[in-house]
């Protein structure tokens, strides 16, 4: 059996909604639901944790009203917001995945699944499609190989003691990391698998992103 850890802390600031954007309601669903339905539909998953922003608890409740589901407040950063989820992930396997993703297929959940004992972690992600150059004052300077750039998506699945041990480790510094897969690897040094997703599994990031998810949902 496997734990999901659902982020949905975030304040949504560049969707320019207001409001936290998990709770934007795509043919008449807050997105968050979607996020959490995928997992609560999977009898593999015992476990389901959402990390929910400061003083959003009762909103959150309001939503996600499967009493399977616990509820974790959240930091001030997304690493932390992870981090205080953890803490309360008790199986050995554990699928990080953000609230504000709410178009994962079941099939690309699946497929994930069917590797997960390949790796001590792995994550979704596609492959970069367009030129991607490498810029200096505004300037190009040189090429990009396409093949080895990719979009890093979530869930992003971690044998948990060992994802744990990098939060806690890493808790106390500094140092800031925009997903889970690079604090895994800037302290175990090991391998992350790639796994081939959606372009569809998009992140909720803009306002362009909301009228895109009208047509995918």
């Amino acid at each position: 059996m496997y734990s999901a850890l659902i982020v949905a802390a975030g304040s949504g600031s560049r969707t320019e909604l207001g409001y936290n954007k998990v709770f934007y309601e795509v043919h008449s669903k807050p997105i968050i639901q979607y996020s959490v339905e995928r997992f609560l539909d999977d009898p593999e998953f015992s476990e389901i944790i959402l990390v929910y922003a400061k003083d959003e608890l009762d909103k959150m409740r309001s939503v996600v009203t499967d009493q399977r589901v616990t509820f974790v407040e959240g930091g001030k950063s997304r690493q932390e917001s992870v981090y205080l989820g953890l803490q309360h992930v008790t199986n050995a396997v554990v699928f990080i995945h953000d609230g504000a993703r709410p178009n994962l297929k079941q099939t690309d959940l699946d497929l994930l699944k069917s590797r997960v004992y390949e790796a001590d972690a792995l994550t979704l992600a596609v492959q970069v499609v367009d030129t991607v150059k490498r810029v200096q004052d505004g300037k190009i300077v040189g090429d990009v190989p396409r093949n080895e750039c990719y979009f890093i998506q979530t869930p992003q699945v971690f044998v948990t003691d060992a994802i744990k041990t990098a939060h806690e480790t890493l808790h106390s510094s500094k140092l800031t990391f925009s997903d889970d897969t690079s604090l895994y690897l800037a302290y175990h040094h090991g391998n992350v698998l790639i796994v081939e997703g959606s372009h569809d599994n998009i992140k909720v990031t803009t306002k362009f992103d909301l009228l895109k998810l009208e047509e995918l949902l």
